[in-house]
């Protein structure tokens, strides 16, 4: 019998892009059944984005990472499929959404709830809670390169997420780093999931994070970032 997990050791499980497809779908693309290592490229504009894996499931189902050049939903309506045989119309898009999978049991144990921040290298992650018989935490490839591609994660009792929204709501989102230091990683985690990240009193922001964060509206309004010193209010005149 295998020991139970962690909550500081949890398998990092990296998702890329991919694409799921009813068999009449797959058929018309592929001209026969999948066998289970077909890719299939995803074109918007007759140029290629990607070619991604696909497997048969009972709806469609394109899921793209964050390092894909496109957005979600409405933004993606003129994307394509493409087969050896055919073309058709993309489903409606859909990100990689962080999962922390835990068998049911285990997450009564610990008192997780639906929803949990996970400590993944130097960032943190806002994951929904699933049951399931292996845990780990199921993270956008393009946040686990990121955050240095590390191999376990750290469940983060206590430590609430600022902003909390249901895991299918997509208004933006404030994000509180748990850290006394914002690096530049948090910065490009925030703006890849499109989060804006509130700094606290005290916090200190690193020179390469205060550039990114200038350059891509990261920040909230207020505080602003002071490189390389603590954090200071907007309406402050430097000394």
């Amino acid at each position: 019998m295998s020991p139970l997990p962690r909550p500081d050791a949890l398998t990092v499980r990296p998702v890329t892009s991919h694409a799921v497809l009813p068999d009449a779908v797959a058929l018309a693309l592929f001209g026969s059944p999948l066998r289970g290592s077909e890719r299939i490229e995803v074109v918007r504009l007759g140029r290629v984005l990607v070619s991604v894996p696909v497997r048969s499931g009972p709806a469609a189902r394109l899921v793209l990472d964050a390092s894909i050049d496109t957005a979600a939903g409405a933004a993606a309506a003129g994307l394509r499929l493409a087969g050896p045989v055919g073309v058709a119309d993309a489903p409606v898009v859909e990100p990689v959404r962080p999962r922390l999978v835990l068998p049911s049991g285990l997450s009564r144990a610990w008192g997780v709830g639906e929803r949990a921040v996970v400590a993944l290298g130097c960032a943190a992650v806002y994951a929904a809670v699933e049951a399931g018989a292996d845990a780990g935490l199921e993270v956008d490839r393009a946040v686990w390169i990121a955050a240095g591609r590390p191999e376990t994660a750290r469940w983060l009792p206590g430590v609430a997420w600022e902003g909390e929204t249901p895991a299918d709501a997509t208004p933006a989102t404030v994000l509180t780093i748990p850290r006394r230091v914002v690096t530049e990683t948090d910065v490009r985690q925030a703006r890849t999931k499109r989060l804006t990240i509130r700094l606290t009193p005290g916090q200190v922001v690193t020179p390469a994070a205060a550039g990114l964060a200038r350059e891509w509206g990261v920040f909230e309004g207020s505080p602003q970032p002071n490189p390389g010193g603590r954090t200071r209010s907007g309406n402050s005149t430097p000394s």
